[in-house]
């Protein structure tokens, strides 16, 4: 798995580029989402990590957010991500 993914993503009917920079190696790696979207990775703040687990990207922080938003956001990178993944 490369250190760096270069990903796009489709949200709320838009579609949307995003990195995942490889933040902490473990087992499988942490990674730290950036939205290329100004208003997006603002909403996105604070909730950004995913966890690469058994090959599946899965989203590690926010779990309990209470904002819906940012769960479909969160939603829509990890799938995309996994999407890419399966690809390459």
């Amino acid at each position: 798995m490369s250190d760096m993914l270069v990903f796009g993503f489709h949200y709320k009917e838009r579609f949307y580029k995003a990195i995942a920079n490889l933040w902490k190696k473990s087992t499988n790696g942490i990674y730290r989402i950036t939205v290329m979207n100004g208003d997006l990775e603002r909403l996105l703040f604070g909730n950004n990590i995913v966890s690469l687990k058994e090959g599946r990207f899965l989203a590690t922080a926010g779990t309990n957010v209470a904002d819906m938003e940012i769960k479909q956001l969160q939603e829509a990178l990890v799938i995309a991500l996994n999407d890419h993944r399966a690809r390459n």
